[in-house]
């Protein structure tokens, strides 16, 4: 540890010495609130019925086949009311985390209309996992996301899918935005996915952002067959016509065989349309 010391001279004045006082309070003052925000900012995995954290990865800790991650709210939607409707779902863990834009919530029973990102697995096959995140995990968090989620050194015999939604306006093309039949959706894919995707593919120069790309992209380096199936909306809040554009993917090789009972879906998904509703509306 070094300790400065202010050199005191005959021409040394009060002024001086409180001057030298300052900076050093200064420089201690930002050290510690660098401190309390990277405490803060710290992605935790965590059980939450004993609020106990995991000590290693989830997926280091629970071997997985398939992967299924919904990011943002009507992605979250899709998943909840035609996968997560046909069969005994376990919650293995969620993340607890808190940025600018969102804190997670710790309540047992989840509204469409809070935070909160969560991991289940299949009680009949424990090798499928579904994570469902309507929070916005932000730039400095995203790597300690995958860290707790994934592991230093992941497992490369699973398959990865990611469902998310972007405004249709982010979507990068020579014809005019409008003249789009919004909703619709789009794929990307690492090097090692090798099944058919449900949609055409992203054409360039269009990018992808946030966490769906961060976990492609880890995806992408560590050699694991994933692929991203983006819907581009209009609307971004939580949205029956957009839940329903995701429904393609149903067929797809990841999913199929999860989704046993599409109309019960639809129905759950009106439901959870209504309660969506009843919560926003003010003079409830």
């Amino acid at each position: 540890m070094q300790v400065s010391v202010l050199p005191v001279s005959k021409g040394t004045s009060i002024i001086h010495i409180m001057l030298f006082f300052q900076s050093r309070i200064l420089t201690v003052f930002k050290l510690f609130w660098f401190h309390l925000v990277s405490c803060v900012r710290e992605v935790r995995l965590l059980r939450r019925q004993t609020k106990t954290s995991l000590e290693v990865s989830l997926l280091e800790k629970y071997p997985c086949s398939k992967f299924i991650i919904a990011i943002g709210n009507n992605a979250v939607a899709f998943l909840s009311s035609f996968v997560m409707n046909s069969g005994v779902w376990e919650e293995v863990g969620c993340a607890k985390l808190w940025n600018e834009w969102c804190r997670t919530v710790d309540t047992t029973h989840l509204s469409p209309s809070e935070s909160f990102c969560v991991f289940y697995h299949l009680k009949s096959n424990p090798l499928v996992f579904v994570c469902q995140c309507s929070c916005y995990v932000a730039e400095d968090q995203q790597y300690q996301w995958l860290e707790k989620v994934f592991g230093s050194c992941p497992r490369r015999n699973m398959q990865v899918t990611i469902l998310t939604c972007r405004h249709v306006t982010d979507y990068k093309t020579s014809e005019s935005t409008g003249s789009l039949p919004s909703p619709f959706l789009k794929a990307l894919k690492t090097q090692n996915f090798k099944d058919t995707a449900c949609c055409s593919l992203l054409e360039q120069p269009n990018i992808i952002h946030d966490l769906p790309a961060a976990v492609l992209s880890y995806c992408q380096v560590w050699k694991i067959p994933a692929i991203l199936y983006l819907c581009y909306t209009e609307v971004m809040t939580l949205d029956l016509i957009t839940v329903e554009a995701f429904k393609p993917i149903l067929s797809s090789r990841s999913l199929k065989g999860l989704a046993k009972n599409i109309p019960q879906g639809t129905e759950i998904l009106k439901k959870l349309m209504t309660t969506n509703e009843i919560q926003s509306n003010i003079y409830t």
